[in-house]
C-alpha cells in the first residue's frame, strides 16, 4: 500500500489516497470525484507525509503517533484503507 496525493494546482480536487498502485489511486479518485475530467498525475508521498497531511486537515497534532500506527496497519493490510477528500475551498 502506498499514498498518492492529488494536489489542487494539478487536479480538480485535493485528495490523499492509499492504494496498491498509481493506477488504483487514479481509479479511486475518479470513483470518488464525479467530475474528475482533468489529466490525473498524482505523486507518491511517504507514510510520514501522509500522516502530516491528515493531521493538518483535521488539526489532530496530538494524535500523530496513533495515526501513523493506524496507517502502518493499513499498509500491512490489517485494516481497510480509507479515502479522505478535502475541498480546498473549505480550507
Amino acid at each position: 500500500m502506498k499514498f498518492y496525493e492529488f494536489r489542487t494546482e494539478d487536479h480538480d480536487y485535493y485528495a490523499l489516497i492509499s492504494a496498491n498502485s498509481l493506477e488504483e489511486a487514479i481509479v479511486i479518485y475518479k470513483g470518488e470525484i464525479d467530475n474528475a475530467f482533468d489529466e490525473l498525475n498524482p505523486h507518491e508521498v511517504s507514510l510520514t507525509r501522509a500522516a502530516d497531511i491528515t493531521l493538518e486537515a483535521h488539526d489532530l497534532a496530538d494524535f500523530r503517533d496513533a495515526l501513523i500506527e493506524k496507517e502502518k496497519q493499513t499498509l500491512q493490510q490489517e485494516v481497510a484503507p480509507r479515502v479522505l477528500v478535502i475541498d480546498s475551498n473549505l480550507l
